[in-house]
């Protein structure tokens, strides 16, 4: 009996154990996993706090960027106007079609739906789409740009309103005369690489159009403008919905020249040679009335985007119709430089009025003959006679007795061998030469036989068209060398004057009233007399003074040739210099045409048109006596 009460209170004892056991077991399998419960609601909860307190600001705005799109507005570019208001450089709208490479979805249903209205071949279009890959993923892309209006009415009837496609207007350039004011106005293109880098933080993006050149480079922080903004919102296929914000771009100022479109234009047809410059200037103040500058070119073909066929003609083109000449042409200025050699020679006392020297054709000096434009001979001239008949051998013996350095000082005073200050940064400034500068280069000074080419606006001397103008304008106003300019006035969008152009002067002449009077008397028997070289200018009632000129273009002393004989590209160019000082509104005018030939023969008449023209006054032609 005691044997059973034993076995069960054993059995009892190891009932309770196990019991005992198993409800430990389960308790730690819940606190295990109350623990991860634990962990799991913690984990989330700093989630949620990631998101909603860290990051909340910056996904609430993916999230208005999802709902909200921000389209740049270009500003209108300021207007280039002559001096009457008509515009010679304008906008017009052009459409852009473009897609966002992070948008595309479907890239063959883009290109099937896309390539047939652009013109492109699909696979022409799919190397296109695949371009932008590489560029910003969000930042438009131009597929194809300066689309036709059939083209743009075609698109218009596909789903254009897609998450990555789009159809932009821009204003772009036009320029209503064509080439009529190229090589001053200039032209427009997209912006380069080095520009972006250079303006890229006052508002400037890839496919921004700016000035290239003329007027629209050297004014473009005028007429930029300053580009507007749109806040847009669109739902989730990309539809516009509705526009939140706007501010509207703010053109450009525009741009009011001193010159006048139709007179511009008369300058342009009367100068029918291959290639030349001619200037006309306001004495007084520096205004220039005209610049032509020929060849020129068509500036409408870079507004959109010059085709590569179009840029290779104008670079290929032997006679350089993108150069400026009358800022960049470098010509020896030939006889139109002589009174600045007699200015020189009087104001040094090296002669008088009266001085004579006896011209048989030519000179002779260190077994060289120096020959004079006139074989047989001026005989004996004085310095009045050698003006009128532009008589070589007599300036010989001024350059002897001056020398390089002497008149290289007086070419100066004139203007002659620096820039003029135009408006146009690519000016030129030409060369006057001295002993300095030939030792530099050449290691030598200048020799007599240099001297005598130099007085005579030959050898080592070069000079622009716009200098000769200022030089002629200096001799017209009394010794003003004035600053010449292209611009006169700047106006804002509104109407109101920002910039007004004042007349500078840039150097004074001394001089001596008795032989500045003696020059300007020459240089008008240089028109008015029988054997004036200048003859051709000539108008009735009307005192015009000049000075012919004949420049080589290779070295010669052999006796000149017919002109026909010579090849183009080695005839003389024919320059003339021009003024008239005694009206109520003076006006100077320089004419340059390349291997035109004598002065007095092609140029003189170009400008008595010109200044005919510009007083009202009919052309009477040749003179008959």
């Amino acid at each position: 009996m005691e044997r059973l009460f034993e076995d069960c209170r054993s059995y009892l004892v190891l009932q309770l154990r196990s019991d005992s056991v198993l409800e430990d077991y389960y308790k730690s399998r819940v606190i295990v996993f109350s623990a991860i419960v634990c962990v799991f609601i913690l984990a989330l909860l700093i989630r949620l706090w990631n998101l909603q307190l860290i990051k909340g600001e910056s996904y609430d705005d993916l999230a208005i960027e999802n709902r909200i799109r921000l389209l740049r507005l270009p500003p209108p570019r300021g207007e280039i106007l002559d001096r009457n208001g008509n515009p010679l450089a304008e906008n017009i709208p052009s459409f852009t079609l473009s897609i966002i490479p992070g948008a595309i979805k479907e890239l063959p249903e883009l290109v099937k739906s896309y390539s047939e209205p652009l013109g492109y071949t699909p696979e022409k279009m799919r190397s296109i789409i695949e371009k932008s890959f590489s560029s910003p993923k969000f930042m438009p892309f131009a597929i194809k740009k300066n689309l036709s209006m059939e083209e743009v009415s075609t698109l218009k009837s596909l789903p254009l309103q897609s998450k990555c496609v789009s159809l932009n207007v821009r204003p772009i350039r036009r320029y209503p005369f064509g080439d009529l004011f190229c090589h001053v106005i200039g032209s427009t293109g997209e912006i380069s690489g080095s520009e972006l880098e250079k303006f890229g933080r006052v508002g400037y993006r890839p496919g921004d159009l700016v000035g290239k050149t003329g007027i629209e480079k050297e004014y473009e922080t005028y007429l930029r403008g300053e580009e507007g903004w749109e806040q847009i919102e669109i739902d989730a296929k990309g539809r516009r919905l509705a526009s939140l914000t706007r501010r509207p771009a703010k053109p450009g100022s525009n741009i009011l020249l001193a010159m006048d479109a139709s007179f511009q234009k008369f300058v342009e047809d009367v100068f029918t040679e291959r290639a030349g410059s001619v200037v006309v200037v306001d004495p007084d103040t520096g205004k220039i009335l005209a610049m032509v500058s020929k060849p020129g070119f068509d500036p409408n073909i870079f507004s959109a985007s010059i085709s590569e066929k179009d840029w290779k003609s104008l670079n290929s083109d032997p006679l350089r119709p993108l150069e400026n000449r009358s800022i960049r042409g470098l010509y020896p200025p030939g006889s139109t430089i002589k009174p600045v050699t007699a200015f020189a020679a009087l104001s040094e006392g090296l002669i008088k009025p009266d001085t004579q020297f006896i011209c048989p054709g030519e000179l002779e000096l260190g077994g060289q003959v120096y020959r004079c434009w006139n074989q047989h001979g001026h005989g004996k001239v004085d310095l009045l006679t050698a003006l009128v008949e532009s008589c070589d051998v007599y300036f010989y013996e001024l350059g002897l007795r001056l020398g390089a350095d002497t008149m290289a000082h007086y070419a100066s005073l004139f203007g002659l061998g620096k820039p003029t200050g135009l408006e146009l940064s690519q000016e030129l400034p030409g060369l006057i030469p001295t002993n300095f500068w030939k030792e530099r280069n050449y290691g030598t000074f200048i020799k007599d036989g240099e001297n005598v080419t130099i007085a005579i606006g030959q050898g080592y001397t070069l000079t622009t068209p716009v200098q000769l103008a200022m030089m002629t304008a200096a001799l017209a106003n009394g010794g003003n060398v004035m600053r010449p300019f292209l611009v006169e006035q700047i106006r804002s969008p509104d109407g109101s004057v920002i910039f007004d152009q004042n007349p500078v002067v840039r150097l004074r002449i001394r001089h001596d009233k008795q032989d500045w009077a003696l020059i300007r008397k020459a240089m008008r028997d240089v028109v008015e007399s029988r054997s004036g070289t200048g003859r051709r200018c000539r108008v009735p009632g009307l005192n015009i003074s000049a000075k012919t000129g004949t420049s080589q273009v290779i070295s010669t002393r052999e006796k000149a040739k017919p002109e026909d004989d010579v090849p183009y590209h080695e005839r003389t160019h024919a320059m003339f210099v021009a003024f008239v000082d005694d009206q109520p509104r003076k006006v100077a005018v320089v004419v340059v045409i390349e291997h035109g030939g004598g002065g007095g023969k092609i140029a003189a008449p170009m400008a008595r048109k010109i200044i005919c023209r510009y007083y009202g006054l009919p052309d009477p032609g040749e003179p008959k006596d």
